[in-house]
């Protein structure tokens, strides 16, 4: 499970979802510290600045690309299959500003229960494929 406290201070620092994805993923896998690739990561927030497609569906995308290369064809297929199959109907479609609507209060209602139930499913997939996290509780 998600630290919650981790997820809301690494909000209040001013990381967008893709960003706390990476940083989360890589605190668990105890990877270093690597300020370089999370604000790299910036250029994915708010659906690409654009709208496009959700920041938390993307970061994580890049941290099972970082952490599985060689399976994370497939990996991210099985976790864009399972975050269409949670998210795409109730908010219709997948893109940040499908899932915002029109209402900014949506980032702080919405999008940290997404980021939280994601980032579980991208542990989830990643374990069941035989990766171990070294910091993962």
């Amino acid at each position: 499970m998600v630290d919650r406290a981790r997820l809301f201070e690494l909000k209040q620092k001013g990381y967008c979802c893709s960003q706390i994805i990476m940083q989360l993923g890589l605190e668990d896998a105890g990877k270093e510290d690597n300020p370089d690739l999370i604000q790299a990561m910036s250029g994915l927030c708010d659906g690409l600045r654009t709208g496009m497609v959700c920041g938390i569906l993307s970061g994580s995308a890049c941290l099972i690309a970082l952490l599985e290369p060689e399976d994370s064809p497939v990996l991210i297929e099985e976790l864009t299959e399972w975050f269409r199959g949670e998210y795409e109907e109730k908010n219709g479609g997948i893109t940040c500003k499908d899932i915002l609507a029109g209402d900014q209060l949506n980032r702080t209602i919405k999008c940290p229960r997404m980021l939280e139930a994601t980032y579980d499913m991208v542990c989830e997939i990643l374990e069941a494929h035989g990766y171990e996290f070294k910091n993962r509780q």
